[in-house]
């Protein structure tokens, strides 16, 4: 019985194929190559007279690499919601639609093609749309994508601190140990000098700062949240 998703046209369904289709390999390297969400990372490709004729990556086809923070995340907004929180995961840079793009880019005209998706089990409005609109045919995923890529376990894989010692400036009493409680549930140690990320506590809220940076690659307001909404942050680094 196919899962029940967020979204889905009413005269559309999606198609499977096992992992170990050609189309959907190509589709997991176009992942691994084009692919600039360091969270969710989706690959994608189209495919026309059983050809690959484009493909392409979600996150703005940026490449994998970068560091960035997702205010989804840092929030924990429900799957398919606050997308407009953050420029990266916004409609326009998903994958479906970094695809149309690199398909007419290349004089490549969409319609009639079929399109292979990895590294989601769904599809939201905007990308269904802009796919119906350019006529693709129909779109694939794993027959298992709702498992292999349920949020649980893709975020499992990705939201692991690659950062290892945190230095905590400006925090005090009950805030400062509960900051505390969520840096030992990461598994990261706090030091007081030379730290991989530096997190301030100021008025404006806490600011995280990378070793060598100035600049903070997030801030997290104030509240009653900010313990469990930064380790959210440092989950991200």
């Amino acid at each position: 019985m196919p899962p029940k998703y967020p979204y889905m046209p009413p005269d559309r369904f999606l198609k499977y194929v096992p992992v170990d289709h050609p189309f959907m390999l190509a589709a997991a390297q176009a992942r691994e190559a084009c692919a600039g969400d360091p969270l969710y990372p989706v690959g994608i490709v189209m495919v026309k007279d059983g050809q690959v004729v484009a493909r392409a990556g979600n996150g703005f086809n940026r490449g994998p690499g970068k560091v960035h923070v997702c205010p989804r995340i840092v929030l924990d907004c429900p799957s398919g919601t606050g997308y407009e929180l953050c420029d990266l995961h916004d409609a326009p840079g998903h994958s479906e639609r970094m695809l149309l793009q690199a398909a007419r880019d290349s004089g490549i005209d969409p319609a009639g093609s079929d399109v292979y998706m990895f590294g989601h089990w769904w599809a939201c409005e905007p990308c269904w749309t802009a796919l119906i609109e350019a006529g693709v045919r129909d779109l694939y995923v794993v027959d298992d994508a709702h498992e292999r890529f349920s949020r649980e376990k893709v975020y499992g894989e990705t939201l692991t601190p690659s950062v290892r010692t945190v230095s905590l400036e400006g925090f005090y009493g009950d805030r400062l140990q509960a900051v505390r409680g969520q840096l030992w549930e990461l598994g990261l140690e706090e030091v007081d000098q030379d730290a991989d990320v530096r997190c301030v506590m100021g008025d404006d809220g806490a600011r995280c700062v990378l070793r060598g940076d100035i600049d903070p690659v997030y801030t997290v307001e104030i509240g009653d949240k900010l313990p469990q909404q930064l380790k959210n942050v440092l989950r991200q680094l």
